[in-house]
């Protein structure tokens, strides 16, 4: 959707306002009141919240088609599914073994695996058949190119490094660590795959490029939090150094002490009759 934003008039600038921008608000909005208060009632206004701003932006495509934004709203719209899939999937992976709290059954382990490998079909098909999502134009949505590929790169990565956290830190974890490393090979593999392999609609060559951009992005997010970690120690470290010195008080007396002692033999051994 070749649309910039000065060809678009106040009135369609107003529309994507109330229709897009307000529920994407809403959305952290909702979350924030359901996280912060124990009230029942509060919690339910603030799903109600996250659910309306949530939805408000998968329908932008219906409700704002003239607005770029709204293309956002569509991707989000056309992945929902596989995704939900595959984090509950991660979710029933982890929690089936041996873990202290929250501990599943073993057979949901196996579910686990099976809608992993769902959402990663459906992905797939995304991206080699003929589920791509496009626009109103028949033009593939320009975050899809984005999407994928760092989808693709931050589970690879993510699920390799949860698999030896298991590993080296989890006790008798080693099936959950290796239902992680396939994930892991099958997100490389996909990966591979789209390197030589043309879709329908997404040339290999078009995914190199966005893939390359995808490692600057995430090299770049991990640069920024090691070094947002780094001041926030150096911060500590610099404060707790210029605090003053901890005030000493004087060792009790001898008075003081056998005061104690009287006091203490008075109250032990209950109440006398």
């Amino acid at each position: 959707m070749n649309i910039r934003p000065f060809d678009i008039g106040m009135d369609e600038m107003y529309q994507a306002l109330l229709l897009f921008w307000i529920p994407v608000a809403v959305v952290p909005l909702g979350i924030w009141v359901f996280l912060s208060f124990a009230n029942h009632k509060e919690k339910n206004i603030g799903k109600f919240l996250a659910f309306v701003g949530f939805t408000m932006v998968c329908l932008s495509p219906w409700t704002v088609p003239s607005s770029p934004s709204s293309a956002a709203g569509h991707l989000l719209g056309a992945i929902v599914g596989p995704i939900v899939l595959i984090l509950i999937g991660l979710y029933l992976i982890s929690f089936s073994g041996n873990v202290p709290v929250g501990r599943l059954p073993k057979s949901d382990r196996k579910l686990g695996v099976f809608m992993n490998l769902v959402g990663f079909i459906w992905l797939v098909g995304m991206h080699w058949w003929i589920l791509t999502p496009q626009l109103s134009k028949g033009d593939v949505n320009p975050y899809w190119y984005v999407f994928w590929p760092t989808l693709l790169l931050f589970i690879a990565s993510l699920s390799s490094f949860s698999a030896i956290a298991l590993l080296t830190i989890g006790v008798d974890r080693k099936k959950e660590a290796n239902s992680i490393f396939m994930l892991s090979g099958l997100s490389f593999l996909l990966l591979f795959l789209g390197l030589n392999v043309d879709g329908p609609l997404i040339t290999a060559e078009l995914f190199r490029e966005h893939l390359w951009l995808s490692v600057a992005d995430l090299a770049g997010l991990l640069v920024g939090s090691l070094l947002s970690i780094l001041v926030f120690a150096i911060v500590i470290f610099v404060y707790e150094r210029n605090l003053p010195p901890p005030q000493t008080i004087s060792p009790p007396t001898k008075d003081e002490l056998e005061k104690v002692a009287d006091i203490v033999s008075n109250h032990l051994g209950g109440e006398q009759e």
